[in-house]
C-alpha cells in the first residue's frame, strides 16, 4: 500500500515541478505574455485534438469492459450533479462574472490523465487504464461542451452580452469536432468486432494489413503530438502565477467552495452512486480517486483565451494538486472501510 501511493503521488510532484520550471522561466524572461497566445492555440487546437483521438482511439477497448453502459452512466451521473451542485454555489455566493465559469468548471471537472491515471494505475495496476479512459472520455466530452461554453460566458465576449451564434461558434472547439469523430469510430469499431462474419471477410482482404497500418500510424502521430498538452499547459500555469504572483494562491470564499466541492462532494457522490448501483472493485475505486483529481489544466489555458478569470483558475489548480498528497490516502481508506475495493 505504502509503495504504491509513494508512487502515485510522485505524479503529484511531477505536476508541481514542471508548474515551478513555468514559473522560473517567466521569472527569467525566457516565457513572456506575447507568447502565450501561441500556447493557448497550439494546446486548444493542435494538442488537444489530437491528445482526444490518441487516448480514445489508441488506449480504449470497449471489449474489454463488462456492461459498457454503467461505466458510461456513473461518470455522466456524477458530473451532472457536480455541475448542478457548482451552478447551485455559483447562484448563491455569486462570484465575480469573469470568473463564474472557471468556479462552476472548477467543481465539476477533474485532471483525469496527467495525474489520474498514474494516480490510478500506482493505486491498482495496469487493469485501471480501462476505467480511466471511460472517465477521460465523458470528462472531456463534458469540458469541451458545458465548460467551455461556462468559460466562454465569463469571458469578455460573454460579459458583453454574446449572440447565441457566437456562442454556438465557440462551442464547436477543435477538441469536441475530434471528440464527435473519435467517439462514433470508437463505437463503431466495437460493434463490427462483435460480428465475425465481417471480421472474417476483413482478415481475408488484401488490403486489411494496410488498414490497420495506416489507423496505428495515425494514432502513434496523434499521441506524439497529443503529448505537448499537458507539459506546456503546466508551464502556461507557472508562467500565468509568476506573472499574477504567488499572492493569487491564497484561497478566499469561492476558491474553498470549489475545493470543497472537489475533494468532498465529488468523490462523495461518485462513491454514493458506485455502491447505489452494484458497482465495485477496481471500476468503482478508480472512479472514485478519479472525481475526486485535481482541476482540469486545460481550464486554465481556456480561461485565459476566453479572457476570463486565469489567475483564479491557474490557483485553483495547483491548490487541488498540493491536496492531493492529503486527499489520496484519506480516500483509499475510507473505500476500504465500506468495503467498495
Amino acid at each position: 500500500m505504502t509503495e504504491t501511493l509513494l508512487h502515485s503521488l510522485a505524479a503529484v510532484a511531477i505536476v508541481m515541478c514542471i508548474v515551478a520550471v513555468g514559473y522560473l522561466f517567466a521569472r527569467k524572461g525566457y516565457i513572456k505574455r506575447e507568447h502565450k497566445g501561441l500556447m493557448t492555440k497550439l494546446i486548444i487546437n493542435a494538442g488537444m485534438p489530437a491528445l482526444v483521438m490518441s487516448n480514445i482511439l489508441g488506449s480504449l477497448d470497449l471489449d474489454t469492459l463488462e456492461n459498457p453502459l454503467l461505466l458510461v452512466g456513473l461518470p455522466v451521473l456524477s458530473m451532472a450533479i457536480t455541475l448542478a451542485i457548482g451552478l447551485l454555489l455559483a447562484r448563491i455566493l455569486k462570484p465575480a462574472p469573469v470568473r463564474r465559469g472557471g468556479f462552476v468548471v472548477m467543481c465539476a471537472f477533474s485532471n483525469s490523465i496527467f495525474v489520474g491515471l498514474p494516480m490510478n494505475t500506482g493505486l491498482f495496476g495496469d487493469q485501471a487504464v480501462p476505467y480511466v479512459m471511460i472517465f477521460y472520455m465523458v470528462n472531456t466530452t463534458f469540458f469541451w461542451t458545458v465548460g467551455n461554453y461556462l468559460i466562454n460566458k465569463s469571458g469578455e465576449a460573454g460579459r458583453d452580452g454574446a449572440s447565441p451564434r457566437m456562442d454556438l461558434k465557440k462551442l464547436l472547439s477543435p477538441p469536441l469536432i475530434a471528440l464527435m469523430i473519435a467517439i462514433p469510430l470508437l463505437v463503431g469499431e466495437y460493434f463490427l468486432r462483435r460480428n465475425s462474419g465481417f471480421m472474417d471477410a476483413f482478415t481475408a482482404w488484401k488490403g486489411h494489413g494496410v488498414v490497420t497500418l495506416i489507423q496505428s500510424s495515425f494514432v502513434k502521430m496523434c499521441g506524439y503530438v497529443g503529448n505537448i498538452v499537458t507539459p506546456l499547459a503546466l508551464l502556461y500555469i507557472g508562467s500565468a502565477l509568476y506573472e499574477y504572483g504567488v499572492k493569487s494562491l491564497k484561497p478566499d470564499r469561492d476558491m474553498w467552495a470549489a475545493i470543497a466541492v472537489r475533494f468532498v462532494i465529488a468523490p462523495a457522490t461518485m462513491l454514493l452512486l458506485c455502491m447505489a448501483l452494484g458497482l465495485g472493485g477496481v471500476g468503482s475505486g478508480v472512479f472514485v480517486v478519479e472525481a475526486a483529481m485535481p482541476v482540469m489544466t486545460q481550464a486554465v489555458v481556456l480561461a485565459a483565451s476566453c479572457d476570463a478569470d486565469e489567475s483564479f483558475v491557474a490557483a485553483g489548480m495547483c491548490l487541488t494538486t498540493l491536496g492531493c498528497f492529503v486527499l489520496v490516502p484519506v480516500l483509499m481508506l475510507i473505500m476500504r472501510a465500506v468495503g467498495l475495493v
